[in-house]
Parts: structure tokens; sequence; C-alpha cells
């Protein structure tokens, strides 16, 4: 599966690939030179926790390299017309406690639940959006 992101999300992933290269790993490479030269590596904690912090430097290299290959390029602009669509407010009912809930559509790289942005890809981003061209206002169950 594709992941769907705007242009301004590659360009960020872009920026830290290219943060984490030129500037993190090379550190990282050091420390571990730097705690290879305190003896033996069986017993060295500093060696293991340099070359733990290296392996998920590049882990998330890796990780970032493969979203921005794989990324579909998509509008950043909601819709014109009304419909429920990325970057959409939407306001949500729970009916038990008679609560509102505003959340907002966004892409899976700026997904923060404890901040109201909701991936279009969760399993709530598609039910509050509900089918595609929906109008804000209607009742969605």
């Amino acid at each position: 599966m594709y992941d769907e992101l705007t242009q301004v999300d590659i360009d960020k992933m872009n920026e830290e690939i290219a943060y984490r290269k030129t500037v993190l790993r090379p550190k990282l490479i050091e420390d571990v030179q730097t705690a290879r030269g305190f003896g033996d590596l069986s017993e060295n904690f500093e060696y293991k926790c340099a070359k733990r912090d290296k392996n998920r430097n590049d882990s998330r290299i890796r990780y970032l390299e493969r979203m921005v290959a794989t990324a579909k390029v998509i509008d950043s602009r909601s819709a014109d017309n009304g419909a429920v669509a990325l970057f959409s407010k939407v306001t949500l009912l729970n009916e038990k406690p008679q609560k509102e809930q505003t959340i907002r559509i966004v892409t899976t790289l700026r997904q923060n639940a404890l901040k109201g942005l909701i991936s279009k890809e969760s399993p709530r981003g598609p039910g509050a959006a509900g089918p595609p061209g929906r109008r804000p206002g209607g009742d969605h169950r």
C-alpha cells in the first residue's frame, strides 16, 4: 500500500534524511568507535548503547527512504465544494455521553490523536469522512 503524502510531507522527510545522514550518522559512528576503545565488548555497556543508537538511526533512514520512494503525492488543498477531504475539520458526536469531538483529517505523517489530528488511513479517518464527496453536517454511522 502506498502512503498518500503532500509535497510538504515529502520535503520534511527528505530534510530529516539529509540531517540523519550528514550530521547524526557521523556522530553516532564516532560514538561507537570511542566506546569500542573502552575495553572488552562483551561487558561494554557504552558500546552496546552507541551501537543501538546507530542502528536506530539507520533504521529510521531506511524507513523514511522507503516512505518517500513509495509515496503517492496528493494535493494539500481541501475540497472547495464543501465536501470532507484532506485537512477538513469534522465534528463527531458520541451519542452515549452526548459529547462532541472536533478532529482534522490529515496525512499519515502528521497524525497526532492527542491534538485531534487523525490520519485518513486510521480506522476513524474514513468513518469521519464518510463516502467520497460527503458534505459536512450529514448523519453518518
